[in-house]
């Protein structure tokens, strides 16, 4: 008789082990919270809680709350359902991270045999680059998991990018190269010298404006020089390499390869390039207009090192610009809207009318890209819920950059029943032109504008930080439904976006 009922609490206890093995982590049923004796002495006692419901009793009996407190179930109901929402929002967070990794688009194009050309020279670039930097620290390059930069990712504004990772090689510099500055032995100088307001276009124009002038130095093998005063520190500083200390000329000229000149006299004996070349309207408009004659993807692994080099040294509100100015802190915008937290999923619509031009502009990269050449001006619900919803976004807080230029953009995503409650705007005192790039080039998706420089800036400096999901190229197929029609790596094709490129 008596090993009968041994033989039966046996059995009982296998299938209840069972049972529970087969229940989702983390389900709550209401018999949960019922225990018998035994049940409360064993918890308190030492034995170690491990699924979230005894964890749960457990904390409830360290601050003194036992079955007999009439508060009891009213305080473990409650830990219970809070619990289980903050488990659905992580698992939740989890699926959307792992939908966003799995959904880029780096090297679409819609010629299959422009892409397979183009994802085959990446792969070579890459190989090559693992290779050189290998070698450099003698390092076993057969692991394609090796960390090669032996050191953890760079983060801005506490959010983790993939800078000092082995995907910071995704797209990258060339490794050959890098430690030669162009121009070592050559007399020949491009100077940027010259002052605002006076420049071609604004500031979107301004950072392609450098971006180009570094490009054509390496891709000419001259001296790139700039003058302590010109336009050119005047609008990099304000963002990027702040002035800190008495070394800061010395660090920037390094970081860049260039040479800073405090004046014009400084320059002579060297062999000036474009000297009948004054004015710094048309001196810049001319920086904008060159256009590389490298291969896509050395061109894109030059433009990303410089990008990189940028962001490594973004001004968080200490130092002063060339000029002596206080700096603005880069992370404005991300701590106005979400504080100190880092791990905030969201995304970030720029819109931009472009001053009435914006027609004809995208007009032109339609018709090379293949995007609607009407859609990223006006921003309708649809267009950016076609793109949120299939990723979960739309359960995230969504931010609108905007010039304001257009105000029905906002009132038709006010109206809207699915975008309007997640819909952020920066505050006024925190909104200025480097806080909204930064927290636009931090999103975990960004819908902009490719028409806009300022957003071709966004796009190209989240790929150089490992991030693409920009969506800037987009149309309607025969089914009547928006898909992309150029990849990440647009924003960077001379096919596409000529001088913006």
């Amino acid at each position: 008789m008596q090993r009968r009922a041994h033989k039966a609490v046996a059995v009982a206890a296998v299938v209840f082990l069972v049972v529970n093995a087969l229940l989702p982590d983390g389900y709550l049923s209401p018999s949960s919270i019922e225990y018998d004796a035994s049940e409360y002495s064993r918890r308190l006692g030492s034995v170690r809680a491990h699924s979230p419901r005894e964890r749960v009793i457990n904390e409830l009996f360290k601050q003194g709350i036992r079955p007999d407190n009439p508060n009891y179930r009213i305080l473990l109901n409650a830990r219970l359902e809070r619990l289980q929402k903050r488990n659905k929002k992580a698992v939740s967070q989890r699926q959307t991270m792992r939908t966003l990794r799995n959904t880029k688009n780096i090297w679409y194009r819609r010629s299959k045999a422009q892409q397979a050309e183009l994802e085959e020279k990446h792969a070579q670039l890459r190989q090559l680059n693992l290779n050189n930097h290998a070698q450099q620290r003698g390092l076993n390059v057969n692991n394609s998991d090796l960390d090669v930069e032996n050191q953890g990712p760079l983060s801005i504004c506490g959010r983790p990018t993939m800078i000092g990772t082995p995907s910071d090689l995704a797209l990258l510099k060339n490794y050959e190269e890098s430690s030669t500055c162009p121009g070592s032995n050559s007399n020949k100088l491009l100077l940027l010298r010259g002052q605002g307001p006076k420049l071609y276009g604004r500031t979107g124009n301004n950072l392609v404006e450098l971006l180009h002038a570094l490009q054509y130095a390496r891709d000419n093998d001259v001296q790139l020089g700039i003058i302590s005063n010109s336009w050119a520190f005047e609008m990099l500083s304000k963002m990027f390499m702040s002035v800190k200390n008495d070394d800061w000329g010395v660090q920037f000229e390094k970081a860049f390869c260039v040479k800073i000149f405090d004046s014009e006299d400084e320059v002579q004996g060297y062999d000036l390039l474009f000297p009948d070349v004054t004015d710094t309207e048309e001196f810049t408009k001319q920086l904008f207009m060159y256009q590389s004659g490298l291969h896509l993807v050395d061109y894109i692994g030059h433009q990303v090192q410089y990008i990189q080099t940028l962001f490594r040294n973004y001004n968080t509100r200490e130092g002063t610009t060339e000029s002596g100015e206080p700096v603005l802190d880069m992370c404005s915008g991300i701590k106005a809207l979400f504080g100190n937290e880092k791990n905030v999923i969201y995304s970030v619509i720029h819109q931009r009318s472009l001053e009435g031009a914006g027609s004809t502009l995208l007009g032109r990269v339609s018709k090379f890209s293949g995007c609607d050449p009407e859609a990223a001006l006006h921003m309708a619900p649809d267009y950016v819920k076609s793109i949120l919803e299939p990723l979960g976004l739309l359960d995230y807080p969504i931010v609108l950059i905007t010039d304001g230029q257009d105000f029905s953009v906002l009132q038709r995503l006010l109206n809207d029943p699915d975008i309007a409650p997640k819909l952020r705007l920066v505050p006024e005192d925190a909104t200025w032109i480097g806080g909204d790039i930064t927290l636009a080039v931090m999103a975990n998706v960004f819908i902009g504008n490719p028409a806009s420089t300022f957003t071709g800036f966004i796009a190209k400096s989240r790929l150089a930080l490992g991030f693409g999901q920009s969506y800037l190229f987009r149309a309607k197929n025969e089914n009547g439904q928006w898909e992309d029609t150029c990849g990440d790596t647009c924003i960077f094709d001379k096919r596409i976006m000529a001088a913006m490129s």
